[in-house]
């Protein structure tokens, strides 16, 4: 969670920043935009099925779906790391990221 919000993670935006790879753009949809937290979560068309679960946690807690409310809202976090786990697309960086439910 906490590279997802300091945007510190391994994403083409944050890459580019660094020096790793040679554009900030995602390669995984034909957007056109930067691969950032905001665009891995909530835009990419590569992702649209992965992304189900997440929008629809977001709606049963009747809460409009934006970037702060995913990253803030520690009742979010285990479809968050479920989203994650299921694009696979930060694998080999993150391995597989264990589910997280708050205490009560």
């Amino acid at each position: 969670i906490t590279q997802l919000v300091t945007e510190h993670i391994a994403l083409n935006k944050h890459l580019h920043r660094i020096g790793k790879v040679a554009s900030p753009m995602c390669t995984k949809c034909n957007m056109n935009f930067p691969e950032s937290v905001d665009h891995f979560l909530l835009q990419c068309l590569a992702f649209a099925n992965q992304r189900f679960p997440l929008f629809t946690q977001c709606a049963n807690q009747q809460q409009n779906i934006s970037l702060h409310i995913i990253l803030t809202n520690p009742e979010n976090y285990s479809v968050l790391a479920g989203y994650v786990n299921a694009t696979s697309h930060l694998k080999q960086t993150l391995g597989t990221i264990l589910f997280w439910r708050p205490i009560r």
